[in-house]
């Protein structure tokens, strides 16, 4: 079996080492392809594709004929056309737990920098020279505030727990999580709208999917009572940027913690947060770690294990309900 990644990293002979380790039968070939025409052309004989953003239309899985298995070394996968691939009978795999301390963790911390004004505080000595405590005379004790979640899978319930321990109120929306899950987590489930009209900070999970472009826009920007602080460490798409723009500009959103917009190459020229005091970026890292990188490697092989011993239930295949794998 050969599988071709489709984008350059430095864990090839890592991989090769889980390959040796797991006693798989198959071949890696890194060929970067960042096009259409590139995959085509690149992994037209690959049996199973490794991808993180490359687009997979459904013109380009119409042109690889021995694919079998596409794995994502991401959590999200919203660069395949998803449906053509399960009427395709293509499963597509993502890895599930690979980054979930690190996104937790950048979630926290971004609280906690804004809480405490850390970044600003700095900047106001540094930049404008000023050494003022009342700089900031707004500033709540996190123990009265409240943290809304939007989407309540493996990352938002760690983050949970990691909140619990400050003492602050924790909601979260996810209209696909059981009300006991809620409970056992000790967060309230509640309305998306709710989640804007009583947060303090507002922390999206979502995945990029018809269902959630642009889902979060000015209709819910409006309801916030509180100003809340907006944090994105999921996709960019989600969020409907003019609107957020907007909500920063005239106060109903106070300030944002963006580690992702609406592009994954953005062009800093252009991009309208660039100008924005209220704004924080960071460069889609809050998955980055040394460790998340080996964690991934090992699931994505581990998947492509599963998936050969037609143990579906643990390859990690999200469209496995629509497919007939025992053909």
């Amino acid at each position: 079996m050969k599988i071709v990644r489709l984008f350059e990293d430095e864990m090839l002979a890592y991989e090769q080492e889980v390959i040796r380790e797991l006693g798989l039968d198959v071949t890696i070939e890194v060929r970067v392809s960042q096009t259409e025409d590139e995959i085509i052309a690149n992994a037209k004989d690959a049996d199973v594709v490794i991808a993180v953003y490359e687009p997979l239309t459904q013109r380009v899985l119409e042109s690889l004929p021995n694919l079998k298995l596409v794995l994502y070394r991401s959590i999200g996968f919203n660069s395949i056309d998803l449906g053509y691939a399960t009427k395709k009978n293509l499963p597509v795999s993502h890895l599930a737990s690979y980054c979930t301390d690190e996104v937790a963790n950048y979630v926290l911390a971004a609280i906690l920098m804004h809480n405490r004004r850390l970044h600003d505080f700095n900047r106001s000595i540094k930049v404008d020279h000023k050494w003022d405590y009342e700089l900031f005379p707004d500033m709540r004790r996190l123990s009265s505030l409240t943290v809304g979640l939007i989407g309540f899978g493996n990352i938002p319930r760690l983050i949970a727990q990691r909140l619990q321990a400050f003492g602050c109120q924790v909601m979260a929306y996810d209209p696909f999580v059981a009300e006991e899950v809620f409970a056992q987590a000790g967060v309230e489930a509640v309305a998306l709208e709710t989640i804007f009209a009583e947060s303090d900070y507002i922390s999206s999970h979502l995945p990029l999917n018809e269902q959630t472009k642009e889902l979060l826009d000015r209709s819910l920007f409006d309801l916030a009572q509180k100003a809340p602080v907006f944090i994105n460490s999921s996709r960019g798409g989600v969020v409907k940027e003019a609107d957020l723009v907007a909500a920063l500009e005239d106060g109903t959103i106070s300030y944002a913690i963006l580690d992702v917009v609406s592009s994954e190459d953005p062009d800093l020229t252009t991009l309208p947060f660039m100008s924005m005091d209220n704004v924080l970026l960071t460069p889609h890292i809050a998955f980055y770690s040394q460790e998340a990188f080996l964690h991934g490697v090992r699931e994505n092989m581990e998947h492509i294990q599963a998936f050969l011993e037609k143990d579906y239930a643990h390859a990690g295949i999200v469209n496995l309900k629509g497919l007939d794998l025992d053909k």
